[in-house]
């Protein structure tokens, strides 16, 4: 990947932007459109017309499918242009894991300077929008002899040629290929900027280690510092943005564990049911679960915290950490963040780990509550149930007679088979152990038509028997059957609807 020779004192604009591959992927109004367009800007406004020999389509694919399958070495060339006329000029667009790099090296022509290569930069090229980029560098490239690190005055020289000399604060640091490097300082807004110094006499190492990018898509080992950098930048926004979320969700959350704990000392210090329980640890349920949740939240800052030790890891391999340069300011940054990270997943654990021992108890208290309604539904179905047996097995053993004519034994018997099959059911309906209503069910509504016929047929009965001493007509019985049938359906259902 060897350029024209024609090169100012070894001087080029090697230009890095980062962006997110699914904001620019799922967002095709400002994340798609606006890579292409920048891709298309190279093309028509910097005469990057022409295909990089062994580095394949110089056109810029579907961004989406890479969603779905992303490369198996975690990196993938996309396009790649270049420009060979007297402006020597090459890009490369490549994916790496979730995000998207572009690098561009601009060269100039005899006498061109850094700055003049910036103003043709931003006259030709949109920067991505907000909503998709994860950073903007401008590293300005230089060439000298071996004894540049010890000639200041020459150092001072290369970095008032750069455009905003000012912006540029600490040290010169050697990376660990020996390089010198110069960043501006982290906290300043907008782009960042770079001065990169490298032996004249191993260009070819020297641009490997810069910018070049590989056949398979693989980024030099500064663009990757660089990549750190604005990922950290990056995470450390979010962190900020969403840091107030997290304790107000953790202060909702330790706020719900101290009224159910309320709840549990009330419940077993009055014996009342738990329903109210059973409602606040679904309140208690919901800060849980769910995208906004507390567990959600902590896989998010797990998950950031493992991605900014694994950039800070990466980031020191290329240019070691020093406090008195601007790659001491990142790594600064990431060591802080990794703080901040571990203080904020330490409190939402000690939150979670409250409020799954009130939960455990909560468990406790309820299973109590249910096994004592248990036992109390099954003494007063065993008591309901004991008296008709009592009643009947005395009847039977004294060989009583009830004082009722013959003809009122047939609709009070179907009664009072009918009282005693469905009253266990009816009252494990309307008594349940949360104090809530079960949803009705069809045998709770032939249970009460049921009910409510037997009792219209023995109360037809009873009347014709005392009006005329005489069984009631069949049709006088089914109508009125009938009647206390619909009475009885229709009293459940506004019952169980003002219940509710």
């Amino acid at each position: 990947m060897t350029m024209p020779p024609n090169r100012s004192e070894g001087r080029a604009l090697i230009v890095h932007a980062f962006a997110h591959l699914k904001g620019a992927a799922t967002d095709e109004g400002s994340g798609a459109a606006s890579l292409r367009r920048m891709w298309s800007q190279l093309h028509d406004r910097l005469g990057l017309t022409d295909p990089v020999p062994g580095y394949g389509s110089a056109e810029l694919p579907a961004l989406a499918p890479l969603l779905r399958s992303g490369p198996a070495s975690g990196a993938r060339l996309l396009a790649a242009r270049q420009c060979t006329g007297p402006h020597a000029a090459q890009g490369f667009v490549s994916v790496r894991h979730d995000v998207i790099g572009v690098t561009v090296a601009l060269f100039p022509s005899q006498g061109m300077s850094w700055n003049a290569l910036r103003t043709r930069w931003d006259a030709a090229v949109t920067p991505l929008p907000e909503e998709i980029a994860l950073g903007l560098t401008f590293v300005y490239r230089a060439l000298d002899s071996g004894s540049a690190a010890r000639r200041p005055e020459r150092l001072a020289g290369l970095l008032a040629d750069a455009p905003v000399p000012g912006r540029f604060g600490g040290a010169w640091r050697r990376a660990a290929d020996g390089h010198l490097v110069l960043l501006s300082h982290a906290s300043v807004p907008g782009p960042r900027e770079a001065v990169v110094v490298g032996e004249a006499a191993d260009e070819d190492a020297y641009d490997s280690w810069l910018w070049h990018v590989a056949t398979n898509g693989a980024a030099a080992p500064f663009a990757r510092y660089l990549e750190g950098a604005a990922r950290m930048h990056h995470h450390t926004a979010v962190h900020r943005d969403r840091q107030h979320d997290v304790r107000e969700l953790c202060l909702r959350l330790s706020g719900a564990s101290e009224r159910l704990a309320g709840m549990c000392r009330e419940v077993l210090a009055g014996g009342s049911g738990p329903g109210e329980l059973l409602t606040a640890e679904a309140e208690l349920a919901s800060l849980y679960v769910g995208d906004q949740g507390l567990s959600q939240a902590l896989r998010d800052l797990r998950e950031m915290r493992s991605s900014v030790r694994i950039t800070l890891d990466t980031m020191a391999g290329v240019l070691p950490p020093d406090s008195g340069g601007g790659s001491g300011a990142d790594h600064e940054l990431g060591r802080g963040l990794v703080t901040l990270l571990d203080d904020d997943i330490a409190h939402a654990e000690s939150v979670k780990q409250e409020a799954d021992e009130i939960s455990r108890t909560t468990a406790m208290v309820v299973q109590q509550r249910l096994h004592l309604h248990q036992q109390r539904t099954t003494v007063v179905q065993g008591a309901v149930v004991g008296s008709l047996l009592m009643a009947l097995a005395a009847i039977q053993a004294f060989g009583y007679r009830p004082p009722l004519p013959g003809r009122l034994h047939a609709p009070l018997i179907t009664w009072l088979s009918v009282l005693a099959l469905l009253l266990p059911v009816q009252l494990l309906r309307w008594r349940r152990a949360d104090g809530g209503r079960r949803r009705v069910s069809w045998f709770d509504r032939v249970s009460v038509i049921s009910l409510g016929a037997a009792s219209g047929w023995l109360g037809a009965s009873v009347a014709a028997s005392l009006l005329t001493g005489a069984a009631a007509p069949a049709l006088l019985s089914g109508g009125c059957a009938l009647l206390l049938a619909l009475a009885a359906l229709l009293a459940d259902r506004a019952y169980a609807a003002h219940s509710v």
